[in-house]
């Protein structure tokens, strides 16, 4: 996806691709994406999500930034179950935490966002807040398996054409700024 630019209000820019280590041109600069070309096999303690980070600076007159990131997440045992949490810098979006239990086993593609409001009164990073957001800041995912007997993976397939085979699934990741 390239550069779009709208003036007189709405989507100011929107920017992203799949995590294939592209670079994407913003308003402020390039961002080279992560570049993902394996599996992440989950544990029972919390590990960046590989894709998820990006640093973005918006552009002059952002009001909200809304972050997208879709990504497969698939079994490595019958039971699997993970929990996912959302940080701006070092900062926790309390209220932006999920988990996902696949019932039956199956895999699948889920996309999480999260809103940032850049004019807020006061920081508030519960709920993603900021008073202003004028320079560069990370936007992270972290994941964990809920226990040792929920074995979970992601980007790869644990099923495929009828048979077991890991197939890799890159994510995909994109930032809106709106005015």
């Amino acid at each position: 996806m390239g550069l779009i630019k709208v003036t007189g209000g709405g989507v100011i820019e929107k920017i992203g691709g799949v995590c294939n280590g592209q670079i994407v041109k913003t308003q402020n600069g390039d961002i080279t994406l992560q570049n993902v070309t394996a599996v992440q096999n989950m544990t029972t303690s919390y590990a960046d999500i590989t894709g998820s980070t990006i640093a973005y600076t918006p552009p002059t007159g952002t009001k909200n930034v809304i972050y997208k990131f879709s990504f497969l997440h698939d079994r490595a045992d019958d039971n699997p179950l993970s929990h996912f949490k959302t940080f701006l810098d070092a900062n926790e979006i309390v209220y932006r935490r999920f988990s996902i239990g696949i019932a039956g086993s199956y895999g699948q593609v889920t996309t999480h966002t999260a809103t940032f409001k850049c004019d807020a009164a006061a920081n508030d990073f519960n709920t993603g807040n900021l008073t202003s957001w004028t320079t560069a800041k990370t936007i992270k995912m972290q994941g964990r398996e809920y226990g040792s007997g929920n074995e979970s993976k992601l980007h790869e397939t644990h099923h495929w054409d009828g048979t077991t085979s890991d197939q890799l699934h890159i994510p995909y990741i994109e930032i809106t700024a709106l005015s």
